[in-house]
């Protein structure tokens, strides 16, 4: 018997519910450490800790989304289930209006991550189901650009409130998702069916190769971000950055991001090249080092800068081969968001491992600054080249 045609979901429905939802997201990785900082008073020690806790309910969340949909699925649509974490992530984002203490950062922390784990497969699912080739990379090229886009604006819209209602933050995230919710009728009830035979058409044999690379990348580019994003308020203060101004010029990287993002979905010709992968692991290196290190803005700006184009090369061809080679299924997209999981959790465990040898006061800790920091990430960066290098050899 046929299967009943199940139509697309409109391109402009994605993008616009990928819009507000991504805002929150936003705030949970890069904005939270701040808010934390200056309405918890959480140290460097606290903020490494709850980007450990979010990180591995991030993983938790994306390995078991597809098995969770799938266990939903008798009785709901998809569709509903993205209602139904929408719902629970604006629930948890109200508990700054009733309470004041740290548990509430803790808490929507956790629950956020956890719901977002398992939002973003879905989400990416419907982006690309029943869409090959070229129209894909367009399609995941306008979906990165408008989540890069608002992932940055919240840096710079969060500013206003950081001084005295930096806990509303979390609040607004709440609203926001409450809002992406009315984009939902414009979605169908599951994403279409992924035409095998056309996928395999567009999936040439060398993408699994490529995407072993980007898995390579990807995990690694998080590492990174998971071990500025809680230090990145000491950075800038320790060069004596306004706190009005600190989180816009952390959004920097964001959107060098979104340049790099851009210029990849106006040229189209990307897509298996090793030497994306090479240009992205390089820039990041660069970056990182810069922003560790840095003893002025110039510098910071400069590593920022390098750092977000790395990461934007990264996240664009490690989705796109995803979903491509796991033909657009939730999996996919879970173990995408899984290996982006990994990098936030390791990362915060890098630093939170320094701290306690620095507290310990041992000769391993470095008197002042991020040295061992960058030693550490030094040697995942020096692992993830050796590993980018064996599997592109071996490809050819």
């Amino acid at each position: 018997m046929n299967q009943p045609h199940i139509k697309q979901t409109p391109l402009t429905a994605s993008l616009a519910l990928t819009g507000l939802a991504s805002s929150g997201t936003s705030v949970i990785w890069n904005g939270l450490p701040f808010i934390a900082k200056r309405d918890y008073g959480f140290g460097e020690t606290e903020n490494l800790a709850l980007y450990v806790l979010i990180g591995i309910v991030y993983v938790t969340g994306a390995l078991t989304s597809g098995v969770c949909t799938r266990l939903f699925r008798p009785y709901i649509s998809m569709r509903t289930i993205i209602a139904l974490l929408l719902c629970t992530i604006a629930l948890v984002c109200s508990l700054p209006l009733m309470f004041a203490g740290s548990f509430v950062i803790w808490t929507s922390g956790a629950v956020a991550g956890f719901c977002s784990a398992w939002l973003w497969p879905i989400v990416e699912s419907y982006l690309v189901a029943g869409r090959h080739g070229p129209e894909m990379r367009r399609a995941i090229g306008w979906w990165n650009i408008v989540w890069m886009v608002a992932v940055a604006s919240s840096m710079i819209a969060m500013a206003p409130l950081m001084d005295k209602y930096a806990s509303m933050v979390i609040v607004s995230i709440g609203c926001l998702n409450l809002i992406a919710i009315g984009i939902l009728p414009w979605y169908s009830k599951n994403p279409p069916a992924h035409d095998v035979a056309s996928s395999s058409e567009h999936v040439p044999e060398s993408y699994r190769d490529l995407l072993r690379g980007a898995r390579v990348l990807l995990p690694l580019s998080y590492v990174i971000n998971g071990v500025l994003a809680p230090l990145l308020p000491f950075v800038l203060a320790g060069i004596a950055i306004d706190i009005f101004w600190q989180t816009p010029v952390v959004s920097i990287w964001m959107f060098a991001r979104v340049i790099v993002t851009a210029i990849m979905w106006k040229s189209g010709r990307w897509h298996g090249k090793w030497s994306v992968l090479w240009v992205a692991i390089f820039a990041m290196a660069t970056g990182f080092l810069f922003i560790l290190s840095a003893f002025s803005l110039p510098l910071l700006i400069i590593g920022l800068v390098l750092f977000g184009a790395g990461m934007g090369a990264t996240y664009y061809v490690a989705l796109y081969y995803a979903m491509s080679v796991g033909r657009a299924e939730i999996d996919a997209g879970g173990k995408h968001e899984a290996f982006i999981g990994m990098g936030y959790m390791a990362g915060p465990l890098v630093g939170l491992s320094y701290l306690q040898i620095a507290d310990s006061g041992t000769d391993v800790a470095v008197a002042s600054g991020f040295g061992p920091i960058i030693y550490v990430v030094l040697a995942f960066l020096a692992l993830g080249i050796a590993a980018l290098a064996v599997f592109c050899i071996k490809a050819r």
